[in-house]
């Protein structure tokens, strides 16, 4: 079982990979509630496989 020191470190990699997905796109892109979700999932799902 992961250590709290561990769990800490992976939701701060998860957050900061999050934030660079987010930057990548254009500038002026906002995300409506729905898209945020969306990407979020994707992201989960991609770490699952």
């Amino acid at each position: 079982m992961p250590t709290e020191k561990e769990l800490i470190m992976a939701h701060k990699s998860m957050a900061y990979d999050l934030l660079q997905i987010f930057r990548s796109d254009a500038k002026d892109k906002t995300y409506t509630p729905e898209e945020l979700e969306k990407l979020i999932v994707a992201y989960i799902q991609g770490l699952e496989q």
